[in-house]
C-alpha cells in the first residue's frame, strides 16, 4: 500500500521506492508510533522506544517535532480499540497494508489510519484511496483517518468513483514495479526527494507518457 500512496505523491517517487533502497524517518512515521502507544496507555518514552527499534534510520530531531505537534483527542475515547499495526492483504490484488488501527463503534468495526495535517473539508485523496482499498480487502464499509497535528477525526465512505480510481493506482504500480518509469513530473516534493538527483538524470521513453 506504502507503493500506491507514493505513487499518489508522485508516480517517479514510486519506481524510485520499489527499484532503490531509502533510508529516512518522517514525522508521519513518529506520529504513528506516537498515536498507537498513547492507545495502549504508554506515554512519549515509549514511543520514542519504539521508533528506535522500528526504524533503521531513526531521526530524534524528527521524532521531538513530531511529539511537539501531536494531540490526542478526546473524541478518541468513543472509538473501542481492538488491535493496532493490522496487516492485511490480498493475492488477488497484490496489495499488502497496515491498518493503523482496527476500532470498533456501535458494534462494528473500522480501519483507522493516521496522518498529520487535514485537508480543510473530507480526508485527502490518498487517504480516501486507503479507505477503498481497506473496502476492497473486507476490512471495513467506512474508514477514520486521524488527523494528528489538529486531533481531528473524520470518517469516509469510499464510493465506486474513489475504488476506480484506487485500482487504476494498484494497476499502474503493478506496471512500475515490472520496470516502467513513469514521466518526470515537477513539483513542490522534488526539493525534499531523497532521489532528485537520479530523477533529472534518468531518460524518459515513450512508454512513461502512459504512467
Amino acid at each position: 500500500m506504502g507503493d500506491v500512496t507514493a505513487y499518489i505523491v508522485c508516480p517517479r517517487l514510486c519506481y524510485y521506492r520499489v527499484h532503490c533502497a531509502e533510508d529516512s524517518f518522517t514525522e508521519v512515521n513518529a506520529a504513528k508510533e506516537i498515536y498507537v502507544s498513547y492507545r495502549q496507555d504508554f506515554d512519549l518514552e515509549w514511543a520514542e522506544e519504539r521508533c528506535r527499534n522500528l526504524y533503521d534510520f531513526f531521526d530524534e530531531h524528527v521524532f521531538s517535532k513530531a511529539a511537539e505537534k501531536f494531540i490526542l483527542s478526546p473524541e478518541l475515547a468513543e472509538l473501542k480499540a481492538v488491535d493496532w499495526d493490522v496487516v492485511v492483504k490480498s493475492a488477488k490484488l497484490g496489495v499488502v497494508m497496515t491498518v493503523d488501527e482496527i476500532v470498533e463503534c456501535n458494534g462494528k468495526r473500522y480501519p483507522l489510519f493516521v496522518s498529520t495535517n487535514p485537508p480543510e473539508r473530507d480526508v485527502w485523496f490518498r487517504d480516501a484511496v486507503k479507505a477503498a482499498v481497506a473496502y476492497m480487502l473486507g476490512v471495513g464499509d467506512s474508514s477514520y483517518s486521524y488527523y494528528a497535528y489538529a486531533g481531528e477525526l473524520r470518517e469516509f465512505t469510499p464510493g465506486l468513483g474513489v475504488r476506480r480510481r484506487a485500482i487504476k493506482l494498484i494497476e499502474r504500480v503493478k506496471m512500475v514495479k515490472r520496470g516502467f518509469l513513469p514521466e518526470r513530473k515537477e513539483s513542490g516534493y522534488c526539493k525534499y526527494c531523497s532521489f532528485s538527483e537520479e530523477c533529472r538524470m534518468s531518460p524518459e521513453t515513450f512508454a512513461s507518457k502512459f504512467l
